[in-house]
């Protein structure tokens, strides 16, 4: 395979000159898609999100299939053939849902949130930063390409993904049946920004996740506690042994788990050290308390970044929360979420916390596995992740960041696995109000993160499969 070579500095100058030409366009695009209620929890708005991603596919050129897959809305599949047959191919992810978090009440929003709105240059719209623009971008770097005479110089995919609960990463599923349709040169994934000094940011990893459903049945049935001297507590039990696997934040105190975490290279604490880090903004999300345990962490940026978490998601165990009823419940359970970071693995994280149990005299409790997701990290030095940053630094005229590992978490490793390099690039800035009132892009932003993705599609054609 050739090395891609970046665009030069007069074509990236045409991108730019002709993005100006058209903005007018890919604003109307990105109206019209922000206009759609693409909840989760509103399938007919999910549906017609999936309808008008197939149809601007279509209109693109790209030949669009529709998955349909248990637990999620359908894939939408589009492949844009390049003018070679032997060109390398980019597979571009993105999800078309919005919400990722809880949004808040819609009375917060200066406008409706379905309602987009331009003002100062910025759009506002629910889900703009998180990922229509992202999704669009995609898009309109390709036609990009085509009005500048470019044509198509790299055969592109477009991988759409519309969740219905977060809980399952049906992906997964899609993968296994299509591995081939994600075995690219490399990929764009989902979203990133550019911090507030105008640096864009690309993510090269992705923390891992393990969720954990732990439970514990001491009795045949709820009894009343006047027996309680007599009788196993299922629920203080419990408690006990998710007190043994929380006593560090980071589950350092658990054998084995934290083994492989290995100590960043010097490229990568210096790529984390330009990440900023909004220390108010958390404190303003999570409350005053978050102050005094911000205050206790070294280096924060770095921190959330490089060390695994253990976290308590929840705890139930008797009659609903507020109940006033009496008893001894018969079972417990609890939600544990495991955060991983790159080099560890689920099942031995899951064979840490399995022994932990067993060693602290908890070998009783069960352990089912919700959710898994491994850890994901590609390096810099990758001849697609060197285009991705020389590109970057072109477009944006600024010095890009190498995030080594973001504080997402998702799906990433499943098209790693096969072999394909991965790079988040995207649109938005870090007070673009993600998932809260007001979500905005800068329109300028818009602008230049299409003539990224439409620069690396260019510097692609170097390769050749």
């Amino acid at each position: 395979m050739r090395t891609p070579t970046p665009p030069s500095e007069g074509a990236v100058a045409a991108l730019l000159d002709a993005a100006d030409g058209l903005a007018e366009a890919w604003l109307a695009d990105l109206v019209d898609l922000c206009r759609l209620r693409s909840r989760r929890e509103e399938p007919d708005g999910m549906l017609a999100t999936a309808d008008w991603v197939t149809s601007r596919l279509e209109r693109l050129g790209a030949t669009v299939e529709r998955v349909e897959l248990d637990g999620a809305y359908p894939y939408v599949l589009g492949d844009l053939a390049a003018d070679r047959d032997d060109a390398p191919v980019l597979l571009n992810f993105n999800h078309y849902d919005v919400e990722v978090e809880p949004p808040g009440p819609d009375e917060a929003w200066t406008t409706p949130p379905f309602e987009p709105t331009v003002r100062d240059g910025r759009l506002y719209a629910r889900g703009v930063a998180d990922d229509k623009a992202a999704l669009l971008s995609r898009i309109h770097a390709a036609e990009l390409l085509a009005a500048t005479g470019h044509g198509r110089p790299v055969h592109v995919r477009f991988l759409c993904e519309g969740k219905r609960t977060l809980g399952r990463p049906v992906l997964g599923d899609l993968v296994a049946a299509r591995p081939a349709w994600v075995e690219c040169d490399g990929a764009l994934w989902e979203n990133s920004w550019t911090d507030l000094g105008g640096a864009p940011v690309l993510k090269f990893g992705e923390k891992g996740l393990l969720l954990l459903s732990l439970r514990l049945r001491r009795l045949e049935r709820d009894l009343s506690s006047q027996n309680a001297v007599l009788l196993p507590q299922a629920a203080a039990e419990l408690a006990a042994a998710v007190a043994a696997l929380t006593e560090t934040v980071d589950g350092s105190h658990i054998p084995g788990l934290v083994d492989a975490v290995r100590p960043w290279s010097a490229d990568e604490l210096e790529g984390a050290s330009r990440l900023t880090f909004d220390r108010e903004f958390v404190i303003g999300r999570a409350g005053g308390a978050a102050a005094a345990r911000i205050g206790s962490v070294e280096d924060p940026p770095l921190a959330i970044r490089s060390r695994p978490t253990i976290v308590l998601t929840a705890f139930h165990a008797g009659p609903p929360p507020g109940s006033a009823a009496l008893g001894l419940p018969a079972e417990a359970s609890a939600t544990l979420e495991l955060r991983l970071v790159a080099d560890q693995t689920t099942e031995g994280a899951l064979r840490a916390v399995r022994d932990l149990l067993d060693a602290r005299g908890h070998g009783d409790v069960e352990i089912e596995v919700l959710r898994r997701g491994e850890p994901e990290q590609t390096a810099t030095s990758t001849a697609f992740g060197r285009l991705v940053i020389d590109t970057a630094r072109s477009v944006y005229a600024a010095e890009p960041v190498a995030e080594p590992c973001s504080i997402w978490i998702g799906t990433r490793a499943l098209v790693a696995a096969r072999g394909t390099p991965v790079v988040g690039v995207g649109i938005g800035r870090p007070d673009a109000s993600i998932d809260g009132p007001d979500e905005h892009i800068r329109l300028a932003d818009y602008r230049l993160g299409v003539a990224h993705v439409a620069a690396v599609m260019l510097g692609m054609q170097g390769m050749q499969r």
